[in-house]
């Protein structure tokens, strides 16, 4: 059965409720320390490529959705091969950026060290480690996505059953969840925990600049 094989190659994540609807902000300093200028620098070359690839997150949902009901229209031969190619596309956009961004969320977590302040290093790192958690949560819908491309690349997709609601016979008599790609990825789950951390990580950012980078 198609979806239920996608499952070995597929981690799990726990979803959580959803997330404010408001964006992160980038931070913006004005006091001239090592301290401030790693925070500006890192946290916002860290967090504005993250919520680039939220974007990105957007438009494969957008062909999730489509997987789930191609098989209801006539041209779903023709369906498959656009949603495989497009989430190619994304996928590869996904997994190019993420060494970029472990980078700099570690250094800002290394920046941490350059204040002798003991809370502005646990503000610092705090920021780095709400990141991380959002990061790890990206990194993992990419390489999820990632085997889900290679998978549709072994599929043949003449070998559909749209008559049968679904990829085989096995397929038709699975619960309807069992179906869902969505459900399969945890996407909305995974998607709700990287932004209630990128919003965590602003709020203890914003905090850190203004209690040491900017002029009382």
């Amino acid at each position: 059965m198609f979806f239920i094989k996608l499952i070995a190659v597929l981690l799990a994540a726990v979803p959580t409720p959803s997330p404010s609807p408001h964006p992160p902000k980038t931070i913006i300093t004005v006091t001239s320390s090592p301290y401030c200028r790693s925070l500006a620098e890192h946290f916002n070359n860290a967090l504005v490529p993250m919520l680039a690839n939220d974007r990105t997150l957007d438009g494969v949902s957008v062909q999730l959705d489509d997987m789930n009901v191609m098989l209801d229209g006539p041209n779903y031969v023709q369906q498959f091969l656009h949603i495989r190619d497009t989430i190619g596309k994304q996928e590869t956009v996904l997994n190019r950026s993420l060494a970029e961004i472990q980078l700099e969320i570690n250094q800002l977590r290394e920046g941490s060290r350059l204040s002798s302040d003991p809370q502005a290093q646990t503000e610092m790192h705090d920021a780095a480690q709400d990141l991380q958690a959002a990061y790890d949560k990206q990194r993992q819908l990419a390489i999820d996505l990632q085997n889900l491309y290679i998978t549709l690349l072994r599929y043949n997709p003449n070998r559909l059953h749209p008559t049968l609601g679904g990829f085989d016979e096995q397929d038709m008599v699975a619960p309807k969840a069992s179906r869902d790609i969505k459900s399969y990825l945890r996407f909305d789950g995974q998607r709700d925990i990287i932004a209630i951390n990128e919003g965590k990580a602003t709020d203890v950012a914003l905090t850190a600049a203004d209690n040491y980078c900017t002029p009382k």
